[in-house]
């Protein structure tokens, strides 16, 4: 039986940027469902959206130009969520709910924040660290998005008050709370069964401790 071919309606006039976001969201759920950068075909996301594949080169020269879109967006997304917290020190744990605003709250803030857009958006971080990439030449490649990420780590523990001894800095001291924190959370999501996300706040806050003491 032949596929079924359901066309999208032509966009007037100023309508390609909405043309454009589903592109877009379109690639964003064929990578999270495939898991491989390699799988995604232009001609699939054509018809994902329900428009003639020609219409995908108007807006992405190509397959590279289009997945980096996907992946920027998905990484900005998260670090716009982080600073987000960090900002209004919100905690997603009955934690110190009403503690008095600081850098070190700010930092548990987007430590549970993390936390919870790994839980509430599976699909987006999947797409972000779970898909296999096609490697190419490192020196023909622009900075990748994930270091955003790693900088919105630094600006909170710079922000930190005083030196904390035992540290080598917040550039390092970011990295090793970042590596820990994403590994307990990307573990929790891996196990067959519905995750403790008061246990894993818990065990995020314990890292945290443990990481930046005094």
């Amino acid at each position: 039986m032949a596929e079924t071919f359901k066309r999208r309606a032509p966009s007037q006039w100023g309508e390609g940027g909405a043309l454009k976001e589903e592109i877009l969201a379109a690639a964003a759920r064929l990578l999270a469902e495939s898991g491989r950068e390699e799988a995604l075909s232009l001609r699939a996301v054509a018809r994902e959206v329900g428009i003639a594949a020609p219409s995908v080169y108007l807006h992405f020269k190509d397959r590279s130009e289009l997945v980096a879109t996907v992946t920027r967006r998905a990484y900005e997304k998260l670090v716009a969520e982080l600073r987000e917290a960090r900002d209004g020190g919100t905690l997603h744990a009955p934690r110190a709910p009403h503690a008095r605003h600081t850098p070190r709250t700010a930092l548990r803030a987007m430590v549970h924040r993390y936390c919870t857009f790994a839980l509430e958006n599976p699909r987006r971080f999947r797409l972000m660290f779970g898909v296999e990439r096609i490697v190419g030449p490192r020196e023909d490649s622009p900075r990748h998005p994930v270091w955003l990420v790693l900088g919105a780590w630094e600006e909170a523990l710079a922000a930190l008050p005083g030196d904390r001894p035992g540290q080598v800095g917040a550039g390092q001291d970011a990295l090793l709370l970042w590596s820990a924190l994403h590994g307990i959370v990307t573990i929790a999501m891996a196990l067959p069964y519905e995750v403790d996300r008061r246990g894993l706040i818990q065990r995020a806050d314990e890292l945290l401790d443990r990481i930046v003491a005094g």
